[in-house]
């Protein structure tokens, strides 16, 4: 059933408004140290109802319809609002690296820039390498593309705009103790982009967890409540290099440093 409300997200199209910088923060509890980014045109009342959020947080980040648009630069411009406005909250109540900053899909984005920034612990659910690519690559964002195109942009365009922005490229500043959930039949994220984020984890922090679960992209959200929990706890196992999941979560079977991935 979630695999096809996957087919149905990826078929509705998507709002013409990609240019709006506004974004809505919901604020939590003061003593939380959690901050939540949502997915892409998801609002908190959606996310909380069906599980996407378990944890309590501080704050909790509604995506601007800006975070992805054919107009490159206010993709970053709103990522950099959305991370200036967390950052200065965070600030305030005197929490820095003891964060946690959850990242669902889309909200990966501002929540992995965020946390090398701040050297805190990231939660990347159903998370790509690079933004321009998944622009360009992702069916989820054909519609953006296509106003790209027709505004005479290039692939080489959203690149130049979003250099030293993409997740991959701000790994090395997160606490190693970080965690990334990618499902294998997720299909918003093309496998070039999972590959190319996995080969940025090793890189950049080789002892993060990695779990893979046999899930589409709901349902690699909903289950990532799991890992967020035991994330807070300290339940997760330092230095897991690379795990498997079956979509019911009920084994895990972790994989040798050295085995094939």
């Amino acid at each position: 059933m979630l695999d096809l409300l996957d087919l149905f997200l990826l078929r509705r199209g998507i709002p013409s408004d990609d240019r709006t910088l506004a974004f809505r923060r919901i604020d939590g509890e003061a003593s939380s140290k959690v901050i939540y980014f949502l997915p892409w045109h998801t609002p908190f009342s959606v996310a909380r109802r069906i599980g996407f959020t378990p944890l309590e947080f501080l704050a909790c980040y509604e995506m601007p319809p800006a975070i992805v648009s054919s107009t490159p630069e206010l993709s970053v411009e709103a990522m950099h609002r959305l991370v200036a406005d967390a950052e200065n909250l965070l600030a305030a109540c005197g929490i820095r690296e003891d964060a946690i900053i959850v990242g669902l899909s889309v909200g990966t984005y501002p929540a992995t820039f965020l946390a090398n920034r701040i050297g805190a612990r990231l939660c990347a659910v159903a998370a790509a390498d690079r933004a321009d690519l998944m622009l360009w690559q992702s069916p989820a964002a054909r519609l953006v593309k296509r106003r790209c195109v027709l505004r005479g942009l290039q692939l080489s365009d959203c690149s130049k705009a979003m250099s030293g922005y993409h997740p991959a490229q701000n790994l090395a500043g997160i606490a190693p103790d970080s965690v990334f959930i990618m499902g294998k039949r997720d299909p918003f994220i093309p496998p070039r982009r999972s590959k190319g984020l996995l080969r940025a984890i090793r890189r950049h922090q080789p002892n993060a967890g990695v779990f893979k679960l046999d899930a589409g992209h709901v349902k690699t959200m909903l289950a990532s409540a799991r890992y967020q929990r035991a994330l807070v706890s300290d339940e997760l196992e330092c230095g897991t290099r690379y795990m498997e999941a079956s979509s019911s979560l009920a084994q895990l079977q972790l994989a040798k440093p050295g085995d094939p991935q």
